[in-house]
C-alpha cells in the first residue's frame, strides 16, 4: 500500500479537514484534494456565469462541511462503517494532530449550529431600527413604495417587500430580513442622487435578491464557514459565493429593466460621489452598492462586495 505523504496530508487537512477514509470508502486524500480543486477550479472557469460560480463554490463549501462532519462522528466514535486499515494507520502517526481537528471540527458544527438558531430565530426577528440603530428609519414616499410593488409583479416577487426611508445624505439602498418580514430600505440621499432610470434600476438589484434566493445561498456559505472556522479556505470562498451574488443580481437587475444602461449609469454616478461620502465623519456605510476604494488584490479576496469598477464591467460585457 502506497503510504500518503505526511507534509500532503498536513496541508491538506488544514485547508480541507482531516480526511477521514472511512467516510468515503478508502478513498485516498487525493482524491479528495483533486475532487476539491475541481470544485474551485470550475468556479475559476464560470468566470461570466455569477450563478454558475456560486453553485460551484457553495459545493466546495459543502464538500468540506460534509468532510467535517463525518470526521464529528468518528470523534463521538460512531461506528457507521467497517474500521478502514488506511484510516487506522493515519490515526497512528498523526494522533495529536488528529485529536485537534476532531475537536475542531466539533467546535465548528456545534458554532454553526448556534450560529444558525441565533441568526434564524434571533436577529431575523428584530425589529429595523435595532439591527441598525446608527440609522433613522421614517415613512417612505408612496412613490418609491409604488416603484417597489411594480418592479415586484415584473419579477415575480411575491408579497412585496415593506419600503422604509433612511433620513441620510449618503446614497444607500439594501434589503434585509427583520420581524416586519423582508424590508428594502433606501435613503434621502440615493433618491437625491439618482434619476427614475437609476433608481429604479437600484431597487431592481435589492429586489433580485429575493428573487435569485441570495439570503438562502448566502446564508448556507456563512454557516458553512462558520463550521469550518478552522479551515483557511473557507474565508476565501464565502465572500467569493457573496461577491458572485451581487453579480448575479445586476445581471438580474439589467434584465428586469430592459438593460444595463441605467444601472451602469447609476454606479458611475455612485462612484463619482465616493470619495467625498468617504471623508465625511460619521457617514452611514453604502450598503449593497459598493465597496470603498483603495483595496489592492489581496484584500478584495475577503470582501463580499465587488467594487463599483468590477460591477460596471461584469455589465458592460452583458
Amino acid at each position: 500500500m502506497i503510504e500518503v505523504p505526511r507534509l500532503f496530508l498536513i496541508v491538506a487537512w488544514v485547508l480541507l479537514g482531516p480526511m477521514n477514509d472511512r467516510a468515503f470508502h478508502g478513498v485516498p486524500p487525493a482524491i479528495l484534494l483533486a475532487l476539491t480543486l475541481v470544485g474551485v477550479g470550475s468556479a475559476i472557469a464560470l468566470r461570466r456565469s455569477s450563478r454558475g460560480r456560486s453553485i460551484a463554490l457553495l459545493g466546495v463549501l459543502a464538500f468540506m462541511f460534509y468532510q467535517s462532519l463525518q470526521l464529528v462522528v468518528l470523534g463521538l466514535h460512531v461506528e457507521l462503517m467497517r474500521p478502514d486499515p488506511v484510516a487506522v494507520g493515519i490515526r497512528h502517526f498523526f494522533s495529536f494532530f488528529f485529536d485537534v481537528n476532531i475537536g475542531l471540527a466539533i467546535v465548528g458544527a456545534l458554532a454553526a449550529f448556534g450560529a444558525a438558531v441565533y441568526l434564524e430565530f434571533g436577529k431575523s426577528r428584530l425589529p429595523l431600527a435595532n439591527l441598525f440603530p446608527e440609522m433613522r428609519f421614517v415613512k417612505a414616499p408612496s412613490q418609491v413604495i409604488q416603484n417597489v410593488n411594480r418592479l415586484c409583479k415584473i419579477a415575480g416577487v411575491s408579497p412585496p417587500p415593506k419600503v422604509s426611508l433612511i433620513d441620510s445624505g449618503s446614497p444607500c439602498a439594501f434589503i434585509t430580513r427583520s420581524k416586519q418580514g423582508f424590508v428594502m430600505a433606501v435613503s434621502v440621499g440615493l433618491l437625491e442622487t439618482l434619476d427614475a432610470e437609476e433608481l429604479d434600476a437600484c431597487l431592481a438589484h435589492e429586489l433580485s435578491h429575493l428573487k435569485n434566493r441570495d439570503f438562502l445561498v448566502r446564508f448556507l456559505a456563512t454557516m458553512a464557514k462558520v463550521g469550518l472556522f478552522a479551515r483557511p479556505l473557507s474565508y476565501i470562498i464565502e465572500p467569493a459565493v457573496y461577491r458572485a451574488r451581487e453579480l448575479l443580481a445586476d445581471k438580474t437587475a439589467s434584465e428586469l429593466v430592459g438593460g444595463p444602461s441605467a444601472l451602469i449609469s447609476a454606479l458611475s454616478k455612485l462612484r463619482e460621489s465616493q470619495d467625498y461620502m468617504l471623508t465625511q465623519p460619521g457617514s452611514i456605510e453604502m450598503a449593497c452598492l459598493f465597496n470603498p476604494i483603495g483595496k489592492n488584490r489581496m484584500t478584495q479576496l475577503f470582501d463580499k462586495h465587488p467594487t463599483i469598477d468590477a460591477r460596471i464591467k461584469a455589465l458592460q460585457e452583458m
